[in-house]
């Protein structure tokens, strides 16, 4: 029987484009294996974002050659995603018993790619970039049950200093609004209850298209559709925050009150140097708006530490606005640079010693004003999907409206549904509660 098995790094869209690898790859005859010794072929879905999920990828792919020497019955081995994108030819010149190279926008082709690599026995590449490939619609294998990844849109338009992704994944492109609505029906009638919108800017979701349909005109095309529960998206660009889009949220039942706001930088001199076309001043504006039009919302963000010609007034600037916006959470990483960007041009890249230092000040920071608001929850009774069982034993685990994790105890039946926990504890990761009457 063929099989196969696919190892993924990075974000949600390379967990979601995995899922469509998985469902091409089935609907072909292929089948998953448990684990990489029983596949056929392994497929390597990499990440480009930042060095560490590079080096994180060779790794693990000198292993799987490795075995792959020492074993008669060789595997075939694929690389997808970022890194394949980005290196191509290149990775062969590594690794040389690399059997297929397949850019992210070229993964229709999948199926076709294989039979033609064991045709030929010989390694194939495809990173030219398929121009249609957000109007295409493939088979996805998804991993959960009740919560689904659905992408909106490919690419990106904002060129980011130090991000590699619109080399990698081409210009921005908006799927067709219909194609987005009739997938999300489809899950609806297969009994899914929640949708995560995914895009590198979903803010800016429809620039182009025809008919023209902007992002919260789908959120509220969405929000109409029968069996669906809750919505949510990421990612969002603070420039492209709109008063129109905070009204959505505002106003639709299924948007959930929880929203991922990249500040990156308290200063304005590096944000200027990030080339994220917007101030400190005009960032701190929309987050005032959100929290009038929405007092509960949940926030969280991504910090960048070590940024070239960061001085130690610009990380103090950064450590003021995480304490004036009280994230709910944060992700926060040391600058590491990539190829093809413009940050690798400036000037003053700061030694990894005193990034480390600084992204240790920031979760010192952060750590207990996470605590704090989640302790705020404490006494308050919230709506809790629930997703399955809990990592502490006995347990079963959902999550808020606001994204929170919330542990207690339940019949596996409820497993799917909505129900409502008052909370008794809070923890820095999660909430803790009993189930309501």
């Amino acid at each position: 029987m063929k099989s196969f098995y696919i190892i993924t790094f990075g974000c949600q869209m390379n967990e979601h484009d995995s899922e469509r690898m998985s469902g091409m790859l089935q609907k072909v005859g292929y089948q998953p294996a448990a684990t990489p010794d029983d596949a056929e072929m392994i497929i390597l879905n990499t990440c480009s974002i930042r060095e560490k999920a590079e080096q994180k990828f060779y790794s693990e792919l000198g292993r799987l050659t490795n075995q792959k020497e020492e074993n008669s019955k060789a595997k075939m081995i694929a690389v997808a995603g970022c890194i394949a994108q980005q290196e191509g030819r290149q990775i062969l010149s590594r690794v040389p018993n690399v059997d297929l190279i397949i850019g992210p926008s070229d993964i229709t082709r999948l199926p076709e790619l294989v039979r033609l690599q064991k045709e030929r026995h010989n390694p194939v590449i495809e990173t030219s970039g398929d121009e249609t490939y957000h109007h295409k619609l493939v088979p996805v294998s998804r991993t959960d049950s009740l919560k689904a990844w659905v992408s909106i849109m490919y690419g990106c338009n904002n060129f980011c200093s130090y991000c590699v992704v619109p080399y990698l994944r081409g210009r921005e492109r908006s799927r067709p609004a219909e194609n987005i609505l009739a997938e999300i029906q489809e899950l609806a009638a297969q009994g899914y209850k929640e949708v995560t919108l995914l895009g590198q800017n979903v803010n800016s979701y429809g620039n182009g298209t025809l008919p023209s349909c902007s992002f919260p005109e789908l959120l509220r095309r969405i929000n109409d559709i029968t069996g669906i529960e809750r919505i949510r998206f990421v990612t969002s660009h603070p420039k492209d925050l709109s008063d129109d889009l905070i009204s959505a949220m505002r106003d639709l039942p299924k948007v959930c009150e929880s929203l991922h706001l990249p500040l990156q930088s308290g200063s304005d001199r590096i944000l200027s140097a990030m080339n994220r076309k917007y101030s400190i001043s005009e960032y701190q504006e929309k987050i005032n708006k959100l929290r009038n039009a929405i007092p509960d919302i949940s926030l969280t963000t991504d910090i960048i530490v070590g940024f070239p010609g960061e001085g130690e007034a610009d990380f103090q600037a950064t450590l003021t606005m995480l304490k004036q916006t009280a994230y709910d959470g944060i992700f926060a990483f040391k600058y590491s640079r990539r190829p093809n960007t413009a940050a690798l041009k400036l000037k003053d890249h700061l030694s990894d010693h005193i990034k480390d230092i600084r992204l240790s000040k920031v979760f010192d920071l952060q750590k207990p004003i996470t605590l704090e608001r989640n302790h705020r929850h404490i006494g308050a009774v919230l709506e809790v999907f629930v997703d399955g069982k809990s990592k502490r034993g006995g347990k079963l685990a959902g999550r808020t409206r606001g994204n929170k994790v919330v542990n207690f105890e339940g019949a596996e039946s409820m497993i799917g549904r909505t129900v409502n926990v008052c909370i008794k504890t809070a923890s820095q990761n999660s909430l803790a509660g009993i189930l309501c009457e």
